[in-house]
């Protein structure tokens, strides 16, 4: 069944802000770093531009790489330090207060990268905005939520991600699928983090 919600899985989400953060963010860095090779030659870029290589490490770490893929089994959320798939049998709901939010019976999932919209996306909201959403999204009274409204980042997502559940719950896709959530370390990302910071800390006091 060609699903109205998820077309071309799977489709990945990220905030519009965080290349831009870590583009400025590696500008500087670099720009400091010659200036500093000029002005005090490599032993000072050596010694004292770890502080902003961990700068632009972390920025990118935390905003650039935070992203949410939307597959058709599952939904897999990329944070800082760990990554979290769920599939969508272990749904019970979906959130948007702070940060999408994929909520299980055991645990919520909270996506670094895709924040909930504010009062912009209030302003830019229309009658049509409000309308054929799927159900789970309507509150009391028919009431939506400012962070659920499609034309934010959060609301947008969520919209997909409940339309397409609700598709797989409707057409009974789910029933006897177990639920699935599992959540993985990034090693090689933490370490890294780690040792930028160790060797910054380190860069600053000497």
């Amino acid at each position: 069944m060609k699903s109205q919600y998820l077309q071309n899985p799977p489709v990945v989400f990220r905030a519009k802000s965080g290349p831009w953060y870590t583009g400025f963010a590696v500008l500087v860095a670099v720009s400091v770093l010659v200036a500093l090779a000029f002005s005090s030659g490599l032993s000072a870029v050596v010694t004292r531009g770890w502080s902003l290589i961990f700068l632009a490490y972390a920025i990118w770490y935390t905003l650039g790489r935070s992203h949410l893929v939307v597959g058709e089994e599952d939904i897999t959320v990329v944070n800082p330090f760990w990554t979290h798939t769920v599939n969508y049998a272990a749904l019970i709901d979906v959130s948007t207060r702070y940060n999408l939010t994929l909520v299980t019976a055991q645990k919520r999932y909270q996506a670094f990268g895709i924040p909930a919209g504010g009062m912009v996306a209030s302003r830019r909201a229309r009658p049509a905005d409000l309308e054929r959403l799927p159900s789970i999204t309507y509150g009391e009274g028919g009431a939506v939520r400012t962070s659920d409204l499609p034309n934010s980042l959060a609301g947008s997502v969520a919209l997909m991600i409940r339309g397409y559940w609700q598709e797989q719950v409707e057409a009974n896709a789910l029933a006897g699928v177990p639920a699935v959530c599992r959540s993985k370390a990034d090693l090689a990302g933490s370490v890294l983090f780690a040792v930028l910071l160790v060797l910054a800390v380190i860069g600053l006091m000497i």
